[in-house]
């Protein structure tokens, strides 16, 4: 895990779950609350395995940095991959993250 921002040239990365507005007003704090959890476990878990600095997070969004690009790419097709893999609430569909 990295607790220090990169330095020098690096790579930045912001991610948020597509259409996550209206999923909270359709499914509500019940349903939405454990995908929210289970997103940002996710997440994390790639950025810590690819040295990532999470800049900042609030709701469904990261702002993360990378030393290099090479590093944010493996975070967003480990991330993708483990989000596409998770069982989601059926209520929830398939959950999409932008990043």
């Amino acid at each position: 895990m990295s607790n220090r921002m990169p330095t020098g040239t690096v790579t930045l990365m912001f991610t948020d779950i597509e259409g996550s507005t209206r999923l909270w007003e359709e499914l509500g704090m019940e349903v939405m609350l454990p995908v929210l959890e289970a997103h940002n476990t996710i997440l994390r878990q790639a950025k810590d395995n690819w040295l990532g600095y999470e800049v900042r997070s609030e709701g469904d969004a990261f702002f993360l940095a990378f030393s290099t690009a090479t590093d944010a790419v493996h975070f967003v097709i480990e991330a993708q991959l483990a989000l596409a893999k998770y069982s989601w609430p059926e209520v929830a569909g398939k959950i999409r993250v932008r990043m």
